[in-house]
């Protein structure tokens, strides 16, 4: 039978910025602890799959946001795993009110990959846990490319601290949101609606790296681009649309 899980949570107050609605970070937390509570579910949680030489990791993320949750609201959330796609793996998780107004949809690609090498792994080793795949009809995540619009760049520098990283010892993916939000000129957060974030995570982050990040704003003020680099080597590109 196929795999589903739910859970039930309340928006908090550390989770909230000034307008006192979900961060875009805050959505990119609970998509990946939804994932980790699921398959801790059936018994295959992180240190399990460490002991066994996988662990996954963040390679596209795209948030479509019709509404951002304000604390302290109670939230329905559902994550669904859908067969892999050549090495992509594949988890939407839905945002719902307890009364089941749809809010969010945060569809994430992941990779399998041995953590002590960082090679990418086939999913068929992750047959070994007998895990159920819903079908992947409709997935978009995985063909989901980003295109650097003509205009203005701005270039920005930033240095991984310790405060970014995660116990895979690089960059959290969620970070990633809030360096976007925190290049975006303070207005558009204060004034405008996200309707949708895009991460393609192209290279590790790691401490004392320095990312180079360009933006582009896009044409009729809709939204941002973003490019990093580190070493001129692709980190990540983004890209932040609003209402």
């Amino acid at each position: 039978m196929a795999e589903i899980f739910q859970k039930e949570i309340t928006v908090m107050e550390y989770e909230c910025d000034v307008q006192k609605k979900l961060r875009l970070s805050g959505f990119m937390h609970h998509a990946q602890q939804m994932g980790s509570d699921h398959l801790a579910a059936k018994g295959i949680g992180y240190r399990k799959m460490y002991e066994d030489h996988m662990v996954f990791v963040v390679n596209k993320l795209v948030i479509q946001i019709r509404r951002r949750p304000e604390f302290p609201e109670q939230l329905k959330l559902t994550t669904i795993p859908k067969q892999p796609k050549g090495v992509q793996f594949i988890r939407d998780t839905i945002f719902e009110t307890i009364s089941g107004e749809a809010l969010a949809e945060v569809s994430i690609s992941w990779a399998l990959i041995n953590p002590e090498t960082r090679r990418i792994l086939r999913p068929s080793a992750f047959d070994c846990y007998g895990f159920q795949f819903n079908p992947n009809d409709g997935e978009y995540i995985t063909s989901y490319k980003l295109r650097r619009p003509q205009g203005v760049k701005t270039f920005h520098q930033r240095q991984i601290k310790y405060s970014d990283l995660d116990y895979n010892g690089h960059v959290n993916n969620s970070v990633y949101a809030d360096i976007v939000c925190d290049l975006l000129p303070l207005e558009w957060m204060q004034q405008k609606e996200v309707q949708k974030l895009g991460i393609l995570y192209h290279k590790e982050a790691k401490p004392g790296q320095v990312i180079q990040i360009e933006s582009v704003p896009y044409e009729m003020g809709k939204g941002w681009y973003f490019n990093g680099r580190i070493e001129n080597s692709p980190c990540f590109e983004a890209e932040i649309l609003f209402d």
